[in-house]
């Protein structure tokens, strides 16, 4: 593992990251980035905590790991400073279920995915926005430039992303 590796989380047992996987067509729920493997530090945002530094040692590996391919190149320093100044920033909590209502809904056909994407755009963090905006606002990269609005990624988003590949 290396510093600005991206950790995507396959949904686990629980309702709510298996409805994150479904509604996205992905089988990840979560996103973490490692700052530094030799401290076994990666940082993420998850609904009770916030933004927070975790030791990677404690994570379950139910994970797949990616990497910027070597053809794109970032700040890396910068991407993890963007991730520091973010630490204790609360998670929208309420803006989740509310997005999620939405997106269920745009699954029916109706186009509520606009709505969904403009009405989070005011929110807080979402795990996968958080390392979308690390790279782009603090490392100069954008990691999902298939998707239109960075600040909008889900964990599928960046799963598929032609900026990233799976690590070995």
């Amino acid at each position: 593992m290396k510093p600005g590796d991206i950790l995507l989380f396959k949904a686990e047992r629980d309702f709510v990251s298996r409805l994150i996987a479904w509604g996205t067509g992905s089988k990840y729920s979560h996103v973490a980035i490692c700052v530094s493997p030799k401290m076994h530090l990666a940082i993420e945002a998850i609904a009770r905590g916030g933004i927070r530094a975790r030791d990677i040692r404690k994570i379950p590996r139910d994970y797949d790991l990616y990497r910027v391919k070597e053809d794109y190149s970032y700040n890396l320093d910068g991407v993890i400073s963007y991730l520091v100044d973010k630490l204790n920033e609360r998670y929208d909590y309420p803006g989740v279920l509310w997005l999620g209502f939405i997106k269920l809904l745009a699954k029916t056909g109706l186009p509520f995915k606009v709505t969904a994407n403009n009405w989070q755009k005011r929110r807080d963090h979402f795990c996968s926005e958080l390392c979308s905006e690390a790279f782009f606002y603090g490392g100069g990269l954008d990691i999902v430039p298939e998707q239109p609005a960075a600040n909008i990624t889900s964990p599928a988003d960046i799963a598929n992303s032609s900026v990233i590949e799976t690590v070995q």
